[in-house]
């Protein structure tokens, strides 16, 4: 056998492990594109409904300024329904606080009462959703409500001004003048310009000239 046949022997493994690699490297390439594909599709997605969500939620702002809360209601709802399809940053507490506030001004209370619960749920290291669900309840004239709730987040959250401000107004609305006191100086120490807000408060007109003996 010649020196050239016996080349051309050795040389026949390296063809073939080349033709059995060029099908694996162009799968490997096929999954790479499809990889970085999806990931710039679920960017689009993200990015879409997170855009959506700021517009709605500044238009649903808008409204509120303007005293529309029906409008206002609408844009929050389309806010928050865009946020949820964001997957990764679902979770939107003061959009569900402000659509309560909504709610609120339309006198809409059950909607106003679930969207606090719900902005609570999502949010239970702030105090915003307790004195936002006290707050309606104190609307409806449900003072023993209000002052369970109250006092059951004043546990976690003792240092917040208006769950002491609202837990007055409870106690005033239930015929409570001493533990009303009690509660509106304890909001009044941790932020005095509460008072002036307490002065506008109806529950509390007879409750206010008490702080300064």
């Amino acid at each position: 056998m010649t020196s050239d046949e016996n080349q051309t022997q050795e040389n026949e493994p390296i063809e073939n492990s080349d033709t059995e690699q060029a099908p694996i490297n162009k799968v490997f390439r096929i999954g790479c594109m499809t990889f970085c594909l999806a990931v710039f599709v679920l960017f689009l997605w993200v990015w879409h409904h997170q855009t959506q969500f700021n517009d709605n939620y500044r238009k649903a702002s808008f409204h509120m300024r303007n005293d529309e809360p029906e409008q206002a209601i609408e844009a929050y709802q389309k806010a928050i329904k865009n946020k949820g399809r964001t997957i990764f940053f679902t979770k939107a507490p003061s959009a569900y606080n402000n659509l309560g506030h909504a709610y609120l001004s339309a006198e809409q209370f059950p909607q106003a009462i679930e969207t606090f619960k719900k902005a609570i749920q999502m949010a239970p290291d702030m105090a915003e959703g307790h004195i936002n669900l006290a707050t309606v309840y104190l609307q409806k004239n449900e003072p023993t409500n209000a002052r369970e709730i109250c006092l059951y987040a004043l546990q976690t959250f003792p240092e917040a001004p208006l769950l002491h401000y609202n837990l007055a107004c409870a106690y005033a609305l239930t015929n409570e003048p001493k533990k009303s006191l009690h509660s509106l100086r304890q909001a009044v120490d941790l932020d005095p310009a509460i008072k002036k807000l307490a002065q506008q408060e109806g529950a509390l007109k007879h409750i206010v000239p008490a702080l300064s003996k």
